[in-house]
């Protein structure tokens, strides 16, 4: 079988994915990779050949319609944002996937995420292509997970998971009539879960059942949980990033033999807006609650917070280098089963990796499914959720730390991260869903 990954958005959301590649690359399939144009190297790397799909998902990120339009007191500025940021980057994901699946001549699926969801399935059905999608976070309608924080109850829950749609329907339904019309398909009269659960759509759950009790049983195959994927030990080895493979680097490996278990702190893909402020409140942290922290950059800039020397103590950096390091990406499967605890934004692939290190978690939010995590965490007792935002703020993020950073948190962290679905396992499950697309 010929499979099109066509991908989009940060990191997080592509990463994934592509151990999906590989394990269907390892069976034999034919595997054809379109990413963000950003995380081509990324995918150059793991060997999967890439082509740049979409719009740069650092740059949107990093943009004032994300980091200042979306946030907006005024009401009607960030609902302008919010219909931007839905369908950002939809025209060239269209124009780019055509122009792929040209180039490939024929194939048999359409493997996408969540985001583009909608122009992927478009185009999947104007040239006729089986479609699989990868959810890392539950989005579709059910009544055991909430998307609101602090509701209870199945009726209420599924209540607002209908809102949601329909909110977001009316957000998209202009953008989205527009790509059909383009690729000469019919208006769309229904949102786009009730047209692919009516199309038999296979989309896969990439998180762990242990965590969302009972939804296994109210989606049923056509949305399999399969458990978070990851990317095994060899395509990580490829990465080259701090811990890649089997050996920390040297400087990294010293530093954390010379004291106890660190605290990691890192964010990912999502913008800090002060650098400064929250090593600054990292390293009060610290120095309150007696821990030492590794903090990873991610796809922020913190040379100038940190005196431009990862992990120094260089004189006016502000930055104690033996109890804090700064470090920029590392690989979370070599580094984070030697830390304690970790704050990090509730990103799926980093709460995966926390949860089978064993590890309790402060989830600093940003938003989308973040504050999803955060509290599945706190229901299973092993993390705390905040606002990024507030992090900086005295004593917010100690207070959250030592909310975490005792022995019956970190005894149920350990518990949990036994059970989850071994990484080999998860991907192999997906694969197979994948796989399975043109027998439905």
């Amino acid at each position: 079988m010929r499979h099109v990954l066509a991908l989009v958005g940060s990191r997080g959301d592509v990463q994934p994915a592509l151990a999906v590649g590989l394990e269907l690359r390892r069976r034999g399939h034919e595997v054809v990779t379109g990413v963000a144009p950003n995380l081509v190297p990324l995918a150059e790397r793991l060997g999967l050949d890439p082509v740049p799909l979409g719009i740069d998902s650092a740059a949107l990120l990093g943009s004032d319609l994300v980091r200042r339009d979306m946030r907006s007191p005024h009401p009607v500025r960030r609902v302008r944002a919010l219909r931007a940021v839905a369908a950002a980057g939809w025209d060239e994901l269209r124009t780019g996937l055509l122009a792929l699946l040209d180039d490939v001549g024929s194939a048999d699926t359409v493997v996408t995420g969540l985001l583009g969801q909608e122009v992927a399935a478009a185009v999947a059905e104007r040239r006729g292509l089986g479609m699989a999608a990868l959810h890392y976070c539950p989005v579709r309608a059910n009544r055991v997970v909430s998307p609101v924080s602090g509701l209870r109850g199945p009726g209420a829950t599924r209540a607002a998971w209908a809102l949601g749609e329909r909110v977001r329907w009316d957000l998209t339904r202009r953008a989205e009539n527009d790509q059909r019309g383009e690729l000469g398909l019919g208006r769309a009269r229904v949102h786009l879960p009730t047209r692919l659960r009516d199309a038999g759509v296979v989309e896969v759950q990439a998180y762990d059942p242990a965590l969302v009790p009972g939804l296994a049983d109210e989606w049923g195959p056509r949305r399999p949980l399969t458990g978070f994927l990851a990317l095994d030990d060899d395509a990580r080895a490829r990465l080259g990033e701090a811990g890649s493979g089997a050996d920390l680097e040297e400087g990294l490996a010293a530093w954390l033999d010379d004291g106890d278990p660190p605290v990691y702190v890192g964010f990912g893909s999502m913008p800090v807006a002060d650098p400064p402020a929250l090593l600054a409140a990292v390293d009060a942290a610290c120095a309150e609650l007696g821990v030492r922290a590794l903090v990873s950059a991610g796809w922020n800039d913190f040379s100038a917070a940190d005196g431009g020397v990862p992990g120094s103590g260089a004189p006016g950096s502000g930055v104690d280098g033996k109890r804090m390091r700064v470090v920029g990406a590392v690989d979370h499967a070599a580094v984070l089963p030697r830390c304690r605890a970790a704050v990090h934004h509730g990103g799926a692939g980093t709460t995966g990796a926390v949860l089978r290190a064993g590890l309790p978690a402060v989830v600093g939010w940003y938003s989308a499914d973040q504050p999803m995590w955060g509290d599945l965490l706190r229901g299973a007792g092993v993390g705390v959720a905040r606002r990024a935002s507030t992090l900086t703020r005295p004593g917010v993020l100690a207070g959250a730390l030592a909310e975490v950073l005792d022995d019956a948190t970190a005894a149920r962290a350990v518990a949990l991260g036994a059970r989850l679905v071994p990484a080999d396992r998860a991907v192999a499950a997906a694969a197979d869903a994948v796989s399975g697309v043109l027998a439905h």
